[in-house]
């Protein structure tokens, strides 16, 4: 599994970005924007669990320890 560039310093960086971008269209306090936010978030929340569980399968040595020196979205926060 790859470790580098943004995924040095989060294990999801393609949700990261979509978030931020549904995020951004959420704060133009649109109905559909914060719709979207919420759907996206709550669909993303599901499929990163399924996938963190599956690497942890494949990768039983290595995945926790990246687990432990990165974030899951947000660098450095979460």
């Amino acid at each position: 599994f790859v470790t580098t560039g943004p995924y040095a310093y989060v294990r999801h960086p393609i949700y990261a970005g979509i978030m931020l971008a549904a995020l951004g269209s959420a704060l133009t306090s649109s109905i559909f924007g914060m719709g979207m936010f919420v759907v996206i978030s709550t669909m993303f929340a599901v499929r990163i669990n399924k996938e963190e569980q599956i690497m942890r399968e494949l990768f039983p040595e290595q995945y926790p320890a990246y687990q432990k020196r990165t974030k899951r979205l947000v660098p450095f926060v979460w």
